[in-house]
């Protein structure tokens, strides 16, 4: 039978965690005949090696490959490819896991859309709920920049685009392989499919507080190759809208967080070496267009960066970094038709409780005067893309399951009287589709809302309801699966959902329910008149 899939697995001294995505590939849903299993063991010292090789033994669809120790897993990926024999191939980490269903699912769409790249949901703790993952969709090209939420490469590629267009990781020790190797891939790719509706891959923080190439990163470590990152991205793609895509993500999360760090503004020399060397890259490396694609806040940063005026960085951070975000109903919650429907309003606060606001001038908006003040050009300073990358998501985080789904909303940037910047909308939640189209798991959700105004990112809980109580539009079932729902206040006052009836129970509405309550009724009617 045709191998469809080749899990591609780097090992190197994984002790017991191997464990954990061997028992994840032995629950696929996908056929274990029809797909394989690859560990490159990368020179181990403990028994790995010897525990591999036990387990292939014992299965017919692992194998094992072994390696003097390269010190990086780029190699050890190099090799799997190379020996796979999967249609396609899937990468995976030795201290991760796969969702059940993640194989079959990811290669069943790679095969109806023609993909070279899937890129499946993503659950765990090791960072926040990836936007990317709102909804599934069949095709999208590398100008997606949603895409570039995701610089990892655990994700399902078609074997012989890699091979027909040489994308191999850089080996041997190295920092941001896995981006080198997207910066080649994703712009090449001429249709990704993105997973949203199923969980793929479980990237989720080792019990023991470390995972796979966890150290410090000494800045002539890692800039050089952010620079190569930029390097290839040029190489690999024309001046253009999937250029920028790529170098803008990397321009405000690998450079411009040295601008903010709690090191920057002691003048801390380690993280000073970091703000020079990634100043050097900004300069050598990214391109007018890259930091025109930056929201305002940011690319004011961003040409305060490239000036090299420290002290007015320092000042910006300084009077931005401790603002919150700020969410309220904006009306009353309601059901209609089964669906949560609930008006909002979302904002931005300083520490002394003063919004976040603009100015209206000539030829566009100013930045606040409570972050710009006394730095020289900063009053005049304009921009006019007041929207850029402005935005709220309601996440709905489900409790003790490490994975979140995203709500639908309705919004539009609005500019009040007195200049405050805020976005009002609707969420709709229908617990029939609110899970990427299908229906939400039965579970307690903590309900989270991630605000972007600016440049400036906060995530909010609704807070501020009676503790421990259901909001007054009460609980209500869907309309075409029937699920218990209920909006209600935790014990510390804030927004949770119920689905399924956990703790608040709904009454059966269906049809069904009402006709046999009536027969019981008539019943009971008649043995009473008798």
């Amino acid at each position: 039978m045709t191998v469809k899939v080749s899990i591609i697995i780097p090992v190197y001294n994984a002790g017991d965690y191997i464990e954990r995505p061997i028992n994840s590939l032995l629950k696929q849903s996908l056929p274990q005949d029809e797909f394989e299993v690859l560990f490159v063991d990368d020179g181990s010292t403990d028994d790995s090696a010897e525990r591999l090789k036990k387990m292939a033994d014992d299965t017919g669809n692992f194998r094992v490959f072994s390696m003097p120790n390269s010190g990086w897993p780029g190699r050890p990926r190099n090799v799997g490819v190379a020996n796979a024999r999967g249609e396609y191939i899937h990468f995976l980490d030795q201290d991760d896991a796969l969702g059940p269903k993640a194989l079959q699912v990811m290669y069943e769409r790679a095969r109806k859309n023609n993909s070279d790249i899937v890129v499946g949901k993503v659950k765990g703790n090791m960072r926040g709920p990836i936007r990317l993952f709102r909804e599934s969709a069949d095709s999208v090209g590398p100008e997606f920049a949603e895409l570039y939420e995701t610089l990892t490469p655990h994700k399902m590629f078609r074997r012989q685009f890699l091979l027909d267009n040489d994308i191999k990781f850089q080996e041997g020790r190295c920092r941001l392989e896995d981006q080198m190797f997207l910066a080649k891939a994703y712009p090449l790719a001429k249709n990704i499919t993105i997973v949203g509706d199923v969980v793929c891959y479980d990237w989720s923080k080792r019990d023991d507080g470390s995972n796979n190439s966890k150290t410090r990163t000494e800045p002539g470590d890692y800039y050089p190759w952010l620079a190569k990152t930029a390097q290839i991205v040029k190489a690999s793609t024309n001046p253009g809208p999937v250029r920028d895509a790529f170098l803008t993500r990397n321009y405000r999360v690998e450079v411009l967080r040295n601008t903010s760090t709690q090191g920057f503004l002691k003048g801390d020399p380690f993280s000073m070496g970091h703000y020079e060397a990634a100043r050097k890259v900004a300069v050598e490396e990214y391109s007018d267009s890259v930091r025109e694609g930056l929201p305002p806040l940011w690319r004011f940063r961003a040409e305060l960066l490239e000036a090299d005026r420290v002290e007015d960085l320092r000042k910006v951070a300084e009077r931005y970094r401790d603002t919150v975000s700020e969410v309220e109903f904006d009306g009353p919650v309601r059901w209609q038709r089964g669906v949560l429907v609930a008006p909002f309003r979302a904002r931005l606060r300083y520490q002394d409780g003063a919004t976040v606001k603009v100015r209206k001038l000539a030829d566009g908006y100013g930045l606040d005067l409570a972050v710009v003040q006394g730095i020289d050009g900063g009053p005049e300073w304009s921009f006019k893309d007041i929207e850029n990358r402005a935005v709220v998501d309601f996440q709905l985080r489900q409790r003790n399951k490490a994975q979140a789904w995203f709500a639908a909303v309705e919004s539009k940037l609005t500019v009040a009287a007195d200049g405050t910047v805020e976005i009002t909308g609707t969420v709709r939640i229908d617990p029939d589709t609110a899970a990427c189209g299908g229906r939400l798991p039965k579970g307690l959700y903590d309900v989270h809302v991630n605000v972007q105004l600016l440049g400036i990112e906060r995530m909010a809980r609704i807070e501020g309801g009676p503790v421990s109580e259901l909001l007054p539009c009460g609980g209500e079932r869907s309309q075409r699966l029937n699920i218990q729902a209920a909006p209600y206040w935790t014990r510390d006052g804030r927004l949770a959902l119920d689905i399924g009836g956990n703790m608040h129970p709904v009454p059966d509405k269906s049809p069904q329910s009402e006709a046999t309550w009536r027969k019981l009724a008539k019943k009971v009617k008649r043995v009473l008149s008798s």
